[in-house]
């Protein structure tokens, strides 16, 4: 089962050379691994500009909602 899910916050985390780190977003989608192997799923996140990109569930944080 994948870590995040469509419609979930999300903030891209450092550690990979991008543009996006620190950017918030929205899980759009979500590409399973064809072996099965959840850390290997594929979250494409929109943001604010309506652009899409594709991250690792490690490289990014979920925003929890607030009450």
């Amino acid at each position: 089962m994948a870590k995040f899910k469509v419609g979930d916050r999300v903030k891209v985390l450092p550690g990979v050379a991008t543009p996006f780190v620190g950017l918030e977003g929205i899980i759009y989608g979500v590409q399973p691994h064809d072996g099965g192997v959840t850390t290997m799923d594929r979250h494409i996140v929109v943001f604010g500009r309506r652009e899409k990109r594709s991250f690792y569930s490690a490289e990014l944080l979920h925003i929890e909602k607030s009450k």
